[in-house]
C-alpha cells in the first residue's frame, strides 16, 4: 500500500509540474506576441509582393527599381545613390559615391541636398534586408521635396554586395 501511495504522490507531482510548465509556456507566448504587436517597426508575418518597375518608365513620384536597372544607371554615372541605413552601417560600407540620407533626420541633410542636387537628378534610395522599409520612406520624402526621378532598391545593399558591385 505504501508503494501505491508513493506512485500516486509522484503522479500528482508530475501532473502539477506539467501543468506549471504549460502555464509558464503559455504566459511566455502571450507576452512575446503582445510585445511584438506593440513594437513600432514590427516585421510583417507574410512577405509583401512587389512588382519591379523598369527605371525611368512610370510617372509615379517614386517606384521600385530592379538591380539590373540600378547597375546600368550606376555604370553610366547617371544616378545618385542615397543610403537610408543607420550612419554606423553607412560608415562600414556603402555603394560607391552614395550619400547618407537618414529618412528620420531630414533636417540634417535637406538644405545641402536641395542646394546641391537638381530636381531632375535620378536618385535611388536603398537600405539592407528585404523587410527594410527605410529606402521606400526615403524615396517618398525625396519625391515630396520635388525630386522627379526617385526610385528605391529593395535590399539594395545586400544585393549590391552579393553581386560584387562597386562599394566604398
Amino acid at each position: 500500500m505504501a508503494k501505491n501511495m508513493k506512485w500516486t504522490t509522484n503522479n500528482i507531482m508530475l501532473r502539477k509540474l506539467i501543468y506549471e510548465a504549460m502555464g509558464v509556456f503559455c504566459l511566455a507566448l502571450l507576452l512575446s506576441i503582445g510585445s511584438y504587436a506593440l513594437r513600432p517597426e514590427a516585421l510583417p508575418l507574410t512577405a509583401e509582393k512587389t512588382e519591379t518597375v523598369p527605371a525611368l518608365s512610370q510617372d509615379l513620384p517614386y517606384v521600385e527599381i530592379s538591380l539590373e536597372d540600378a547597375r546600368q544607371l550606376f555604370s553610366h554615372g547617371q544616378v545618385l545613390f542615397a543610403d537610408a541605413r543607420p550612419l554606423m552601417a553607412f560608415e562600414q560600407g556603402h555603394i560607391r559615391g552614395a550619400l547618407h540620407l537618414d529618412p528620420n533626420a531630414i533636417d540634417q541633410w535637406i538644405d545641402d541636398m536641395m542646394a546641391n542636387t537638381p530636381a531632375d537628378t535620378p536618385i535611388i534610395a536603398y537600405c539592407e534586408g528585404i523587410q527594410c522599409s527605410l529606402s521606400k520612406e526615403l524615396a517618398e520624402k525625396l519625391s515630396w521635396l520635388g525630386y522627379e526621378q526617385v526610385y528605391y532598391l529593395v535590399d539594395g545593399w545586400g544585393r549590391w554586395c552579393e553581386h560584387h558591385l562597386p562599394v566604398e
